[in-house]
């Protein structure tokens, strides 16, 4: 799904012609000034908001280096912002605001706050909103939710880039059913790992194409190793498989969707088409491969 971000930056300007121009042709962007403030308007497709914003960062650290993303701008609108946007009159926006229209629909979204004595809304939101009568306008956004959490991991995402390491996210290996409580505290288990000197250093060695990014899919043993592979983006080559044994110690296997240089098809380990995660760690246990050596899912 594609998303559009509208960040507050520093370290570049609009009179930098170089950088407009790389915004423009290699993001499709646009680098503005309002008041002193330059904003970036830009879009990336991802699984969520969060992940195109962690995407971004990445391309855009590659692209123009002393960038700097210092957060989200909320992009706030009242009545007559939504109507011009949405192409409808001032009287059907408060219609909807007042839940007069579309009543079968979603509760029209709370206020961000107000301005004067006028109602404002986050953008993103009521574009959502729209988006769920079938009214959406353009490329959706990050929801308040997603901007707290992209704005908070911005500073740390770019102190990464900085120290020369990749950034590491998260994703479950199946969407949520009984077992997304376990999954998740793979998660946090890893998190508090990956704080120790030398473990993010340690993982970041394994064979990947993108060296800035990391994903690594938190999975518990019964999840079919099938699963894990659907999860592996397009874009990447490989990723790192996360899970806990059967006491509870932290498992790191690089895994790759295609054969890569010193990586072990499955197929050579006798893992069939319903092997799961466990299967996986059996056949590390029992040393018919290393640990360290990259499974690939050819």
């Amino acid at each position: 799904m594609e998303y559009e971000f509208l960040f507050v930056v520093d370290g570049i300007s609009v009179d930098d012609d170089v950088a407009v121009g790389i915004i423009f042709d290699e993001f499709d962007g646009l680098l503005t000034r309002h008041r002193g403030k330059h904003l970036l308007d830009v879009s990336e497709s991802g699984d969520s908001a969060i992940d195109a914003a962690h995407r971004l960062v990445v391309r855009l650290r590659r692209e123009l280096p002393k960038l700097r993303l210092l957060r989200l701008d909320p992009d706030l609108v009242g009545v007559a912002d939504i109507a011009e946007r949405a192409g409808r009159s001032r009287q059907n926006v408060l219609q909807w605001v007042n839940g007069e229209r579309h009543k079968d629909a979603a509760p029209f979204p709370d206020p961000e706050g107000t301005v004067g004595r006028s109602l404002v809304w986050r953008w993103a939101e009521i574009n959502a909103w729209l988006a769920g009568i079938g009214e959406g306008v353009g490329d959706a956004g990050a929801t308040r939710e997603d901007a707290l959490h992209i704005d908070f991991m911005l500073p740390r995402w770019q102190q990464v880039l900085d120290d020369g390491l990749p950034m590491v996210r998260f994703v479950h290996a199946m969407p949520q059913d009984d077992r997304s409580a376990d999954r998740a505290a793979v998660a946090e288990l890893l998190e508090g790992t990956l704080s120790a000197p030398g473990v993010l250093e340690m993982i970041s060695a394994f064979p990947r194409a993108e060296r800035q990014r990391l994903t690594v899919i938190c999975a518990v043993l019964p999840d079919r190793l099938d699963a894990v592979v659907s999860r592996i983006a397009r874009d990447e080559t490989s990723v790192i498989l996360a899970y806990q044994g059967q006491e509870n110690g932290l498992y790191l296997t690089p895994v790759t969707a295609r054969d890569v240089p010193g990586s072990r098809p499955v197929s050579e380990l006798g893992l069939g088409p319903d092997a799961t995660v466990g299967d996986l760690l059996l056949v590390i246990d029992n040393g018919a491969v290393a640990p360290t050596t990259p499974v690939a899912f050819a």
